[in-house]
C-alpha cells in the first residue's frame, strides 16, 4: 500500500492562541465525529472548554490538533476557537485556508458561516462589557 500524502505542518497563531495542525500528535484527547462532517455540540463544548483552561493555565503554549488529513475536522476547531475568540466567521475561514489549502468542505463552510460565537473565550470588564478578546 502507498504512503499517505498528508500536508505539511501548520501553525495558526491569532492573539494569544497558537495551534498547530498536525497528523502526529504529542498527546491525544480523542473527540471523534464523521468525516466531512461539523462537531457535536458536546465536542465543541469540551473543545473550547480545553483551549480555555490550556492558554490561561499555560500562557503562550500551543494545542496540537489533528485528523487524518488535517483539512476538514481539525481546521473546524481550529475556526471555532478563532470565532471564540473574536475573529469573524468568514475571517476565520480565510485565515486558516491561507494557511492550509484545501480546508473545509461545503458542509463545514455552511457550519462556520451559521455558528453564533458566545465570545467564550473572552472577557468581561468589571463595568459588564466585552472588551477586546484574549484568553485570560
Amino acid at each position: 500500500m502507498a504512503p499517505i500524502n498528508r500536508p505539511a505542518l501548520v501553525e495558526v497563531t491569532y492573539r494569544n492562541m497558537k495551534f498547530l495542525i498536525t497528523h502526529s500528535p504529542t498527546s491525544v484527547l480523542d473527540w471523534p465525529f464523521d468525516v466531512g462532517s461539523s462537531p457535536s455540540n458536546q465536542i465543541v463544548e469540551d473543545w473550547l472548554s480545553l483551549v480555555n483552561i490550556k492558554f490561561r493555565e499555560e500562557p503562550g503554549c500551543c494545542i496540537d490538533v489533528h485528523c487524518v488529513a488535517g483539512l476538514g475536522r481539525t481546521p473546524v476547531l481550529v475556526a471555532l476557537a478563532l470565532i471564540e475568540g473574536g475573529m469573524k466567521n468568514e475571517h476565520a475561514v480565510q485565515f486558516i485556508r491561507q494557511k492550509r489549502r484545501g480546508a473545509f468542505n461545503t458542509k463545514q463552510l455552511l457550519y462556520l458561516e451559521k455558528y453564533c460565537s458566545k465570545m467564550r473565550l473572552c472577557y468581561k470588564a468589571s463595568s459588564g462589557h466585552r472588551n477586546n478578546c484574549y484568553i485570560q
